[in-house]
């Protein structure tokens, strides 16, 4: 639901060719948390199999509810799909992992994300010594362009780790 205008039109491409699309992320890596929304929004499209990325029996439990009870796409729908549109566009990391490894050994896939993650984990799992440490790294980033040329996003890897290392160390002091 945050796929960009060429990405849906692939997704109507492959619906003509009778193909099958195969949606990655469908939860964003976890950003996007009303499931139902999500649900409803991938229904839309009768040749789209989303990758759920389900972690827990509870997440499993909640999709096989809506499988058998499928959520409606209305307004109230189209409203929140609006509002994940509107915080998560742009250059946000999806935390894909496939810009990953990096050589001086920055976790990009949660780096270029940490300020999306603190909105919506404990903080204490991210505010800590631990991550301080895999988040300077970023000061030492080579700027090799192997995690911007990787990105399936297109996104400005390099230049989102700086973004969101400054973020970070407003949150960590």
């Amino acid at each position: 639901m945050l796929s960009s205008d060429d990405d849906k039109a692939l997704v109507g491409e492959c619906a003509k060719k009778d193909i099958g699309f195969i949606a990655m992320k469908a939860l964003s890596g976890g950003l996007i948390t009303d499931a139902a929304v999500a649900f409803a929004f991938l229904w839309q499209y009768e040749n789209v199999v989303p990758i759920w990325g389900i972690q827990r029996m509870s997440e499993l439990d909640e999709f096989l509810s809506l499988e058998k009870e499928l959520p409606l796409m209305d307004e109230q729908m189209m409203r929140k799909i609006e509002g994940y549109r509107k915080e998560l566009s742009g250059s946000f990391c999806r935390g894909c992992g496939y810009c990953m490894p990096c050589p001086v050994g920055i976790p990009i896939n949660m780096a270029a994300r940490i300020s999306l993650l603190l909105k919506r984990a404990p903080t204490e799992n991210f505010l800590n010594p631990d991550w301080y440490s895999k988040m300077k790294l970023i000061e030492d980033c080579r700027k090799c362009g192997s995690c911007k040329n990787k990105c399936p996003y297109g996104l400005d890897v390099p230049a989102l780790l700086e973004a969101e290392l400054e973020k970070y160390m407003k949150e960590f002091n």
